[in-house]
């Protein structure tokens, strides 16, 4: 990240010249975690140990489903309803 803030993406927000910040001139880079090879091991991962569990949950009953695409407001209350009925 740049000293000014500033965050840019290499397809969707990329920098008007290649490695430097418009903004404050900073020299841009990719973190490592960015990467697609890290990204695409971390998916693999996810769909090996992780997505399994949706299914076991979901089938005891006890996967709550919470619409991520609302505002933060109505997913905290949504969250927030989960949770006190859980007491």
């Amino acid at each position: 990240m740049c000293k000014c803030g500033s965050s840019y993406h290499i397809e969707s927000i990329p920098p008007a010249k290649d490695g430097i910040c418009y903004k404050c001139g900073c020299t841009l880079y990719q973190r490592d975690d960015d990467k697609e090879e890290v990204i695409r091991k971390r998916l693999d991962v996810y769909r090996k140990e992780t997505e399994p569990l949706v299914e076991f949950y979901r089938k005891r009953g006890l996967l709550k489903v919470v619409d991520g695409s609302k505002g933060k407001d109505k997913i905290f209350g949504e969250i927030r309803g989960i949770v006190e009925g859980l007491r």
